[in-house]
């Protein structure tokens, strides 16, 4: 017979096992739940944003990149509601990260594509056309995909409303939204990150997400101008203005506001040689949002 020490012993060495398995069961199983919940995620959004409503069905002949295309009959389609970083510029030089990302874009549109022989429905909005005579619509896989919701969703593109065509900027906020908290794609680039109007600098071109106040609002006839922080100009033409709130734009000074959109550098005038400002153009209220 074993001495009671000994036995004693043992017996909590058995419970330090089991508890040991216990806890690494237990790790295993959130470790699947978390997979499963993360899957469960991308599924859900590559299903959201389902179409009202179809046009046409037609066949893609060419992927120009992430947001363009061109279908068998010679027309040149833009994905309505995103936009997927550039890959080439005649007048401005394109970082590599932006570059790659844009690649990405291209490569997974052209993936997506070719499972199904690149054939897709369209649905146009009101606005049928843009200023370089594209055709404007949501672009839907024969199994009802929408594929500007998966790109947002997988973090190749941004989502960005351009009135009249707003019908899916709700939904494709919800992936965008998604697609910012779990860091995906783009998400991680530096330029895509929230930042302070303080933080800009004489490269800061493209696409930004801005923090800042408004220190000013001024109207003339043909537009309503809020400068953010002295340093960001963000003008509103007359012929968008219907989309805003008025009463909200004109209460805006001294607000802090979050606010994206793209940033062109403003030619410096003969008194402030060294000053760096910028200008933005908003033409929806989802690109701005008051924080206090």
């Amino acid at each position: 017979m074993l001495p009671v020490r000994l036995i004693n012993s043992a017996n909590v060495l058995v419970a330090r096992s089991n508890s040991l398995q216990l806890k690494l069961n237990l790790l295993k199983k959130a470790l699947i739940v978390s997979a499963f919940f993360y899957v469960s995620i991308f599924n859900a959004l590559a299903g959201n944003c389902p179409p009202q409503h179809i046009d046409e069905s037609v066949r893609v002949n060419y992927v120009y990149d992430g947001d363009t295309l061109q279908l068998e009959d010679g027309r040149k389609i833009r994905l309505l509601g995103i936009d997927t970083p550039e890959v080439f510029s005649k007048h401005n030089v394109i970082s590599e990260d932006i570059k790659l990302g844009g690649e990405r874009a291209k490569a997974e549109l052209q993936k997506q594509l070719s499972l199904v022989n690149n054939r897709v429905s369209l649905a146009y909005g009101p606005q049928r056309f843009d200023r370089y005579k594209r055709t404007l619509a949501h672009v839907f896989l024969p199994d009802g995909k929408n594929m500007q919701a998966w790109l947002i969703a997988h973090g190749h593109a941004i989502a960005f409303t351009t009135p009249p065509n707003d019908r899916m900027s709700d939904c494709y906020k919800k992936q965008e939204k998604q697609a910012i908290d779990l860091g995906l794609g783009i998400w991680e680039l530096p330029q895509y990150q929230l930042k302070q109007a303080s933080q800009l600098n004489k490269s800061s071109r493209g696409f930004h997400r801005l923090q800042a106040k408004v220190t000013r609002v001024w109207q003339s006839n043909h537009s309503i101008t809020l400068f953010l922080d002295d340093r960001v100009e963000v003008k509103i033409y007359k012929n968008d203005l219907m989309n805003f709130n008025a009463h909200m734009l004109n209460n805006l000074e001294f607000k802090k506001v979050l606010i994206r959109g793209w940033l062109h550098v403003k030619k410096s005038d003969t008194q402030h040689k060294n000053k760096i400002s910028f200008i933005m153009t908003l033409r929806h209220p989802d690109a701005i949002k008051v924080v206090h």
